[in-house]
């Protein structure tokens, strides 16, 4: 009855003292105090359990990672709170260490009967230790891009690459306007006297990030309240800061205003065996990404073939089975034999299990992920928190480290739409493999990509050639072994592999 829920009691969860891990080590310990208070009308008693997330938005999902789990014994009357002491040991994996959410739920297994069982969460948004504005606000943009793969509004490797470098690039035109370490990249301008450098650089993000992703407003206006906070300068310099940083990227915005990302010419697909087409049923039935991000204005690199004939770079697709029939067998069996999800009648895997930990590792083609593009930022924040970086250096490394990347997706993006080469499962699985004339390849019916439950289909829709996961991690090697030379060690952690640490020490 009505009368027997409103004398219940009513627990919610609140958060004390946090002490965040002082290092963005995978593992490294941390403490978080929970305050449960019974709101309700009637006594809270018996046993309950609090558990601890760690979180991209603050929405417990299977996205996030549980910290630790404590078991009490509540004896609260209306009114009255208990506060506990929670241990924790970091997942890393799961988030950027520029800005996460702790996640706390009360009585998360609901052993009180409670009046309302819908209001026992709480979150907090918080930066790791030794983090910065440029960091935090890196990190925000990747949280930003997840979220709007959980809305159903993923954000592909064009768009997001193409996002990060806007940002990085008004970050870092901004910061440079206070001392001109560096050249300038688009705006060059000088910053005003009595202006927070630390809220110059929020205001360049923020400005960039609410323009280009609207629909994540609530977390730009959550984290902007923590850089306030966290940034101890006069309010006059902070305000004219965030101002400065506004007109610098607004600037930054209008200059790529007409970069020829907006060209939404339909794709057609040519004439032909061995082309590549969009799905015809499906989640992605007619979609093809990218089809003229070819011709979208590069950001770091001018003239793509000019940049591809200095640099003697060979960006041929050289195994096609009209050209070349003996390498095109060998590259599409050694797909079929190393790639596949699980062995067929025709198929046995030959895979190892740390080239399967390898593939879903740096994989991020899921839309609420922080996306491939996302991931090499990730790895790049952990690196540069380690590394002690001032401000005005990350801002440098984050402008090359996204220009990089967005130029390496542009001229991947163009040879896709140039070679139209068809995704392994159309070639093995879909016919052309058992119909190419030749001895050597084997088309499998059965056969499916390693990768397709986590993408939720097949393949993604693109063409395969060239990779543009490879891209981007050639873009990444060259501009961090630019920054922290040739034979730097460190980790890196996964969202697709929560609690799995691969090293690199050469």
């Amino acid at each position: 009855s009505l009368a027997s829920t409103v004398s219940q009691p009513d627990l919610v969860g609140s958060f004390g003292t946090i002490n965040l891990p002082t290092t963005v080590a995978f593992g490294a310990q941390g403490t978080a105090q929970v305050i449960v208070t019974n709101q309700g009308q009637g006594i809270a008693s018996g046993p309950s359990t609090v558990k601890l997330y760690i979180s991209t938005d603050g929405q417990i999902d299977s996205n996030d990672a549980l910290l630790t789990s404590v078991s009490t014994n509540l004896n609260l009357n209306a009114g009255q709170s208990v506060t506990l002491d929670l241990t924790y040991n970091n997942n890393t994996s799961v988030i950027a260490p520029g800005a996460y959410f702790l996640i706390a739920q009360v009585d998360a297994d609901n052993q009180i009967a409670e009046q309302l069982e819908t209001n026992n969460v709480t979150s907090k948004l918080v930066s790791g230790l030794n983090t910065n504005a440029v960091i935090d606000w890196n990190a925000i943009a990747l949280n930003a891009i997840q979220a709007e793969g959980k809305a159903g509004r993923g954000v592909a490797p064009t768009v997001g690459s193409r996002l990060m470098a806007l940002v990085s690039t008004a970050v870092y035109d901004t910061v440079n306007a206070f001392n001109t370490l560096y050249p300038s990249y688009a705006v060059n301008v000088n910053a005003p006297g009595n202006t927070s450098l630390g809220m110059a650089a929020v205001g360049a993000a923020y400005r960039v990030l609410s323009t280009q992703l609207s629909g994540q407003s609530s977390l730009f206006s959550q984290q902007l309240s923590n850089s306030l906070a966290e940034i101890q300068d006069s309010a006059t310099a902070e305000s004219r800061g965030f101002n400065f940083g506004i007109l610098v990227a607004n600037q930054s915005i209008n200059l790529r205003a007409n970069d020829g990302s907006n060209n939404n010419t339909p794709f057609t697909a040519p004439s032909g065996a061995y082309v590549w087409r969009p799905e015809t049923s499906g989640p992605t039935a007619g979609v093809a990404v990218g089809a003229n991000w070819g011709g979208v204005d590069t950001w770091a690199i001018g003239d793509i073939d000019q940049f591809v004939s200095e640099n003697a770079l060979d960006v041929t697709l050289h195994g096609r089975p009209d050209t070349n029939p003996t390498l095109y067998a060998q590259e599409i069996e050694e797909v079929r034999l190393y790639g596949g999800l699980q062995n067929t009648a025709l198929t046995t895997t030959l895979r190892n299990a740390d080239q399967t930990e390898m593939a879903v590792f740096f994989a991020y083609d899921r839309a609420d992920t922080f996306r491939p593009y996302g991931h090499l930022n990730q790895i790049a924040q952990g690196i540069a928190v380690d590394e002690g970086n001032t401000l005005q250096k990350d801002a440098s490394l984050f402008a090359a480290l996204n220009t990089a990347l967005a130029d390496a997706v542009i001229i991947a993006w163009k040879e896709k739409y140039t070679e139209l080469q068809p995704r392994p499962d159309d070639i093995i699985a879909g016919g052309f493999a058992a119909n190419d004339g030749l001895a050597s390849t084997v088309g499998d019916p059965n056969w499916k990509p390693l990768l397709s439950p986590l993408m939720g289909v097949n393949s993604p829709p693109f063409p395969d050639y060239m990779s543009g996961h490879s891209a981007m991690g050639g873009a990444f090697a060259g501009v961090m072994t630019e920054y922290f030379g040739d034979n730097y060690v460190f980790s890196a952690v996964s969202q697709e592999l929560p609690g799995v640490v691969r090293n690199f020490d050469r």
